[in-house]
């Protein structure tokens, strides 16, 4: 029976590690590539598993997507009751930098993928991960419109690691990820000051 048990934890150990080889080759060509460029065989050569694993552990590649966005943003812990967008944005501009990739989930954002069901997800965990925990930030801060003034400055976070990932802009490159986070969080701190006026109300003249 020893021997038994110890066989079956054996495959146990074989099987996990298989499942978080696929996880994390996911997670690398998903945040290089793109959802739609990479496939199955992509991830399991990667991996040096065996692809059609990924349906026994995941299911299928959209669910394996979701998973390594998942993990992905597990890394990342945001404090709902003071979201600081600076550190935030110093933690994920260092992140991106270390893999030379804007990483799974601002890829399936910017993508033009005939997978919508793959951006819905995407966008849910901006929501739940950055959007929600600002907006709730600012709403305590008294700003009006406090989640579209969120998404406005989460969408400018997503712009700028796509595009200093891309090397495109030498500035924007060479900026270190707190000074980049600076600036973001200068925009939060000061978004009351900008309040909009509503409709139908009175404009001042110059």
């Amino acid at each position: 029976m020893g021997s038994g048990t110890e066989r079956a934890r054996g495959r146990r150990r074989d099987s996990d590690a298989s499942r978080a080889a696929l996880l994390a080759a996911a997670r690398d060509l998903f945040g290089r590539r793109g959802y739609d460029a990479v496939t199955l065989r992509d991830i399991g050569e990667l991996a040096g598993v065996d692809a059609s694993l990924i349906a026994r552990y995941f299911g299928n590649k959209a669910a394996l997507y979701r998973s390594a966005v998942d993990e992905d943003s597990r890394e990342v812990t945001v404090s709902p009751e003071a979201f600081d967008l600076g550190t935030f944005t110093a933690t994920a501009l260092r992140r991106a930098d270390r893999r030379g990739a804007p990483g799974p989930l601002v890829q399936a954002l910017l993508s033009q993928s005939d997978h919508p069901e793959v951006r819905a997800a995407a966008a849910d965990e901006m929501r739940a991960r950055m959007i929600s925990p600002l907006a709730d930030r600012l709403a305590a801060e008294g700003l009006q419109n406090p989640a579209g003034q969120a998404e406005l400055l989460i969408s400018c976070l997503v712009g700028v690691i796509a595009l200093r990932s891309s090397g495109l802009f030498d500035s924007l490159s060479a900026m270190s990820p707190e000074a980049v986070g600076a600036i973001l969080e200068t925009a939060a701190q000061s978004a009351h000051e900008r309040a909009p006026h509503t409709a139908g109300s009175p404009v001042e003249e110059p």
